[in-house]
């Protein structure tokens, strides 16, 4: 197995561990699902505030032109790609953490939403959702 595909699973793993111990901080039936896609995928905080639900979404060098944002009441769905930054001259690395590329992300919400109250803003690298609860 190279090296290469061996990060990947690593990450996939770390990801999955991550995110079982986040079911437990949010005690809901609810909480983050990832895809199935290798790579880079943003990380996400998603909070309430009296009666509206924040997403906000960590992603450093993602040009807002090239995100598509699908969202429904239940949850959204994040597909563009993160740009390299810097020259596209022929590199030689000594270190490679910054993990660049398409990605796609499903985030399960953990209460029903008011799509038609849904603001969206992209401010220093994160998007912002914002959405009114609903009440039934």
């Amino acid at each position: 197995m190279d090296k290469l595909r061996k990060k990947l699973i690593k990450y996939n793993l770390d990801s999955i561990i991550y995110e079982s111990e986040q079911y437990h901080y949010f005690n809901n039936h609810k909480t983050f699902i990832c895809d199935e896609s290798l790579g880079w995928r943003p990380r996400v905080d998603v909070y309430e505030i009296k009666d509206e639900l924040f997403i906000v979404v960590d992603m450093p060098y993602v040009d807002p032109e090239n995100l598509e944002v699908v969202i429904n009441e239940d949850y959204i769905v994040l597909k563009g790609i993160r740009d390299q930054i810097g020259t596209d001259k022929k590199r030689h690395y000594y270190k490679m953490e910054i993990d660049f590329g398409p990605f796609e992300r499903v985030i399960n919400l953990p209460e029903k939403i008011i799509v038609s109250s849904i603001k969206q803003s992209y401010k220093k690298g994160f998007l912002i959702i914002t959405a009114k609860i609903s009440v039934s």
